[in-house]
């Protein structure tokens, strides 16, 4: 969600995290009946805008909740990643395509925190400062949604996932010695 891209989930995904989902698929697994799915949800694509919005609103609780603007720009990245990872799972049918589902402000809230422990690790030295901030947040934004796809095709552990995607950032976009 944080991304502005899409990208594919891996060969072997379930498709219980796939986008091709009917809503009576939806509706047989939460255990409620398509009546009433579709007295809430009319449309497919209103099902996955209610989705989207549900997750967003999540992520944006959970990044709160993290309190990481009290961390150290490393370990808040790590914790960001972590984060993302819990609960990017529940939404993965819609977790490159929130710019289709979500509107801009609720974007913007979930992005928000990222941006600002980006900058700060800028500023403090944390981070490089030779590349612009908008284009370290989207190869981060790239390197934690291939992490979620790696952990929902189980190719890696949460734990694996975020520890790799942490290594891979940190070792890449921190500032030259």
């Amino acid at each position: 969600m944080p991304g502005r891209h899409t990208s594919a989930p891996p060969e072997g995904t379930s498709k219980a995290r796939s986008c091709s989902r009917s809503p009576r698929d939806e509706s047989d697994e939460a255990g409620v009946g398509r009546a009433t799915l579709y007295r809430h949800f009319p449309t497919r694509e209103s099902l996955l805008r209610g989705v989207a919005e549900v997750g967003m609103a999540e992520l944006v609780a959970a990044f709160a909740a993290a309190n990481l603007e009290e961390l150290p720009a490393d370990r808040a990245i790590t914790r960001i990643i972590a984060v993302y990872l819990r609960n990017g799972a529940k939404y993965a049918a819609v977790i490159g395509r929130a710019d289709q589902f979500c509107d801009h402000d609720a974007i913007e809230r979930t992005v928000r925190p990222i941006r600002e422990v980006i900058a700060r690790g800028i500023s403090d030295k944390v981070l490089r400062d030779d590349l612009r901030p908008d284009a370290v947040l989207a190869m981060f934004s790239a390197i934690m949604e291939r992490a979620l796809w790696l952990t929902l095709g189980q190719a890696m552990t949460p734990e694996e996932a975020t520890e790799t995607a942490v290594t891979i950032f940190l070792n890449g976009a921190r500032k030259p010695e």
